[in-house]
């Protein structure tokens, strides 16, 4: 008999594949017992039969045996196989069709070319089927118990904390580190490039890409928010890497379709792109590489071109010299009130969510319903756009809190971030020259201060 063995694992929280290889190994003894000669393992880890999710093991053993490569089959328990009646009953086509000699460890043979051994199969099926339903309407209450308690809930080890919900170093540090960064402006690209580079991986033991940053990002968890089934349902009883003010602004910010392109890695690479004005025709500069010299900012109608390295070090300074002055800390009392504002949106969603309860009611039809709803979502819009603006806010305090620190400060921000700031408090103007200037003359940028001026 040319014998194929298969085994699986529903869960293995560590990894290590210890489930499976016992399965193979009680498999492999009772092999030698029958004389079969195995000529193929196919293994699932990790994977549920009961899920519906793909396993590939148990399609490759599938194809052998359609193929004829395999005229017999080992597995520890007949539930290994299936948990579903539907994949059953593929397989007992499968295995009459090619008269597949079937053995178990644990239960015996399985004949599925006779209708008694068909009947012992389907019945073994619906038993191990009644199983896993009842263990997942345990876990669920169980799950929704701890939920409503405020205890940590997870299947799997979420990135940065341990298994039991204690922050883990250092994930725990790069994540609280991401969400604030990004909320600054920080592309995620480069959190992409910065976890790689030190090594962090996925707790799937994956390297990082945009869309698996931003999944771990948009995490409540991290806040210490209390989820269940994908809603937010009250603040949990464990340590939060974030506050909910950080986790709000980054949701809302990589919720924004526009903030999102930035944010996967479309920001400026030069603080004056897109923020210093041609003083001709007032649009904005771009960046210009000469074949000689370094880099320039040019206005695109070529009005206008100034050497970018002076440039920007000549606005950097004055940026630095007025959040250096005493009342700079002024700058930050038209900030909004970003607790208020969460009230707000709190309220809206209440609503919204009243209006969800009337119409399952009957009490609404369902035009009533999407006419109360998309002024709602308007509302709701508004007020995430302010969260936003509040939370880009931040590297401005940063910089004014800096003390004589701010100019590292000022160095390490991204050159969006500056961008940024120097809109916020400026317009720069780049005028015409004077024929034959060949260096770099402060006079001929005109600099008009929006917040509390310069004088």
């Amino acid at each position: 008999m040319h014998a194929a063995i298969y085994a699986r694992i529903s869960q293995d929280a560590a990894g290590r594949g210890l489930g499976v290889e016992r399965q193979r190994e009680d498999c492999e003894a009772l092999a030698n017992q029958l004389g079969w000669d195995v000529v193929a393992i196919y293994e699932d880890n990790d994977i549920s039969a009961y899920s519906g999710k793909a396993r590939p093991g148990y399609e490759a053993l599938l194809g052998a045996i359609e193929r004829g490569d395999v005229n017999a089959l080992v597995v520890f328990h007949a539930d290994r196989l299936h948990r579903s009646p539907v994949e059953l009953e593929r397989f007992i086509a499968l295995a009459q069709a090619k008269s597949l000699e079937i053995r178990t460890v644990q239960s015996g043979a399985i004949d599925l070319t006779t209708s008694a051994g068909r009947m012992v199969a389907r019945v073994l099926g619906s038993v191990a089927r009644q199983e896993s339903e009842h263990a997942s309407e345990r876990r669920k209450r169980a799950n929704l118990q701890k939920a409503q308690a405020g205890e940590w809930v997870s299947s799997r080890r979420t990135f940065g904390y341990t298994q039991s919900g204690e922050p883990f170093e250092p994930e725990a540090s790069a994540v609280a580190s991401a969400v604030r960064d990004v909320l600054a402006g920080k592309p995620i690209r480069q959190v992409v490039r910065e976890w790689n580079d030190l090594g962090l991986r996925s707790t799937s033991g994956n390297a990082w890409n945009s869309t698996t940053v931003r999944r771990v990002l948009l995490n409540p968890k991290y806040a210490a928010l209390r989820v269940h089934q994908g809603k937010i349902i009250g603040p949990g009883r464990w340590e939060a890497l974030v506050t909910e003010d950080e986790h709000r602004g980054i949701v809302a910010v990589l919720n924004d379709p526009e903030r999102w392109r930035y944010a996967k890695g479309f920001a400026r690479k030069f603080q004056g792109t897109g923020v210093y004005l041609c003083g001709v025709c007032g649009e904005s500069v771009v960046l210009h590489r000469p074949t000689r010299g370094g880099r320039a900012y040019k206005c695109p109608q070529n009005h206008v071109r100034r050497q970018g390295e002076a440039l920007d070090e000549y606005i950097s300074d004055l940026v630095i010299e007025r959040l250096s002055r005493p009342d700079a800390i002024e700058l930050l009392n038209d900030r909004p009130d970003v607790h208020t504002l969460h009230a707000r949106r709190d309220v809206v969603q209440a609503r919204l969510n009243e209006l969800a309860r009337q119409f399952a009611a009957g009490t609404i039809d369902g035009a009533q319903l999407a006419s109360g709803s998309a002024e709602l979502r308007k509302s709701a819009d508004s007020i995430d756009a302010q969260i936003v603006a509040a939370r880009i806010a931040d590297p401005l305090a940063d910089l004014v809190l800096a003390g004589a620190q701010i100019r590292e400060v000022w160095g390490q921000a991204p050159a969006d971030v500056r961008g940024r700031v120097i809109d916020s408090l400026m317009r720069v103007v780049i005028l015409r020259s004077p024929k034959g200037l060949r260096r770099f003359d402060p006079s001929t940028i005109q600099i008009d201060w929006k917040q509390h001026g310069a004088d």
